[in-house]
């Protein structure tokens, strides 16, 4: 019976100790899978381990380093989006073939801070906290109302991991939700709400509806350029 081949998964920086053990435990099925974590983040550490990484898994590598793992098939960005890599992978995958990919890894968060936002927008924290600086104790609502989200109609632009969480933390509040997505067939969860769903041939309809928008789409050349002045201006 033949051997199966090792295959060195090289982190590109320290995870913590309840991390690694969740990766470690997370692949015990898969005894051929070397993950290697440097004992430091140096890029000469990285370096002298590069050329025997399969995948290497990490933030911002730098150009040298992608050169030096000749093997390397597979770059894993944990975070989500990649757009600041795709220049380098472009100028690199010349002579190499290396496939570019991205987790969920600080999807929650990143859900967490867009709603974190909304509500301080809403509820106008910036030019309170301003004015309290000053020593404005009060303002009355002819200064800065807060917008109640009650009653609001809130689109989420693409419904991956994080605008799936992000409409789950809103679902508290009394709030219209509407969602376009590229292809509802892959729509597998169950909504956290009642929502009216589009697809993005009505983009522009959409966004009538609607008065308050989330966007959480990768930056691609399908989306670049998606929404302009023209589409802003469609809000209600």
């Amino acid at each position: 019976m033949q051997k199966e081949k090792k295959v060195n998964v090289l982190c590109i920086w320290q995870p913590n100790e309840d991390l690694k053990q969740y990766l470690t435990q997370g692949l015990e099925d898969y005894p051929q899978v070397n993950l290697i974590f440097p004992p430091d983040t140096e890029e000469e550490t990285f370096l002298k381990l590069a050329p025997d990484a399969d995948i290497i898994m990490g933030w911002r590598p730098t150009k040298e380093l992608l050169q030096t793992a000749k093997k390397v098939k597979l770059f894993i960005n944990p975070g989500a989006g990649v757009q600041h890599l795709i220049s380098l992978f472009q100028e690199v995958t010349i002579d190499q073939s290396i496939t570019l990919v991205n987790g969920h890894g600080n999807a929650y968060n990143t859900a967490q801070h867009a709603v974190a936002l909304l509500l301080a927008l809403t509820n106008r924290v910036v030019l309170h906290h301003n004015w309290m600086k000053e020593g404005h104790w009060r303002k009355g609502d002819a200064d800065a109302a807060s917008v109640p989200l009650q009653g609001r109609k809130i689109g989420f632009l693409g419904y991956g991991h994080v605008n799936r969480i992000a409409h789950k933390l809103l679902s508290g509040f009394d709030a219209e939700f509407f969602i376009i997505r590229r292809d509802w067939e892959k729509q597998q969860t169950f909504l956290p709400t009642p929502a009216t769903p589009y697809s993005y041939a009505d983009l522009h309809n959409f966004l009538k509806e609607i008065d308050t928008l989330i966007v959480a789409v990768p930056l691609t050349e399908k989306t670049k350029g998606l929404l302009g002045k023209k589409e802003l201006e469609l809000l209600g």
